[in-house]
């Protein structure tokens, strides 16, 4: 049934924005307080009108941020031009701050899950390998008492035989 369906290539909308490399602790707008929309984002509307409802009340613009298509709308009457140029600056200053502590604490979330499965994986690899059984022990501690009872000659003897050949070969 599904084989009769056209297949259609993707239509980006902003094909740039997907070729650059995203980061996590990058945004991609330059106005915190209206993320490059115009409309102030609702929750810092909130520090100011607290019982603001974005359905029901008129867009707050950013005046930090001047490419909002304010013409078409003001005739309508409803833009929201209240907030001045230095409140909308504060309330760039309070998002931005925000963004600042959840970026640390995701990079900080990050960096203790990365550190976590690193200490992991090197414990797993270790020679010291604490997981040992008994008789994992054992074995190791007779090889090394193996290792010990060969006197200094055998040593000498070995290490003859296996840089120059063995003698009687």
């Amino acid at each position: 049934m599904t084989e009769n369906l056209p297949q259609f290539e993707r239509l980006p909308i902003n094909p740039k924005k997907e070729e650059e490399d995203k980061e996590i602790w990058q945004p991609s707008w330059d106005c915190f307080c209206c993320q490059d929309t115009g409309q102030i984002q609702a929750h810092l509307v909130r520090l100011i009108i607290p019982d603001y409802d974005h359905n029901r009340d008129r867009i707050p613009v950013c005046q930090g941020y001047n490419k909002f298509y304010r013409h078409n709308l003001m005739k309508y009457g409803v833009l929201d031009t209240r907030f001045d140029l230095f409140l909308c600056k504060k309330l760039d200053r309070i998002s931005h701050d925000n963004w600042k502590q959840i970026t640390q604490k995701q990079f900080e979330k990050y960096r203790n899950q990365l550190n976590f499965e690193t200490s992991k994986i090197s414990q797993s690899h270790s020679l010291t390998n604490t997981n040992r059984t008994g008789n994992d022990n054992r074995e190791v501690g007779q090889r090394k008492a193996e290792i010990e009872a060969i006197n200094t000659e055998q040593w000498k003897s070995m290490r003859n035989d296996y840089l120059a050949g063995k003698k009687d070969e």
